[in-house]
């Protein structure tokens, strides 16, 4: 299954936490303000993080949504960076890509209260964990 990585971060947090899954799963992250979205088309498996702007995702995340090609077949991994409250971030972002055809496997969130002091390894065992289920 071949997975790419696509993030927006703000203070740094969700790139961390971006680029530690793209580590894992030896697979290209972008940052959506600065790709397009055809980076996606050759992913069976796409894996979208964004920091929490208003208790909803960072507009830019929903706006690269908007431009992804539809999605049937292909699967996703939601995940947000968050310092106080995540909101509805995750359940909008899961919404917008169905609207498109893609299913999502896991949505996970990490409390931030420092920038870069967040441990994601228990987050990272549940996105590798899903992945593998999804290979069997």
């Amino acid at each position: 299954m071949k997975a790419c990585v696509l993030y927006c971060s703000r203070t740094g947090n969700t790139k961390r936490f971006a680029e530690a899954v793209a580590d894992l799963l030896k697979a290209s992250a972008f940052d959506v303000t600065r790709c397009e979205a055809s980076v996606a088309d050759d992913c069976d498996l796409l894996i979208i993080g964004t920091p929490v702007t208003g208790l909803r995702p960072a507009p830019e995340v929903s706006s690269f949504v908007k431009r992804l090609p539809e999605g049937t077949g292909k699967k996703t991994i939601v995940f947000c960076t968050y310092a106080l409250k995540q909101g509805r971030a995750l359940k909008i972002l899961e919404k917008e890509l169905a609207a498109k055809g893609y299913v999502n496997l896991l949505s996970v969130s990490k409390r931030v209260l420092r920038k870069g002091s967040a441990d994601f390894s228990g987050c990272l065992a549940e996105i590798d964990k899903a992945v593998k289920q999804q290979e069997q």
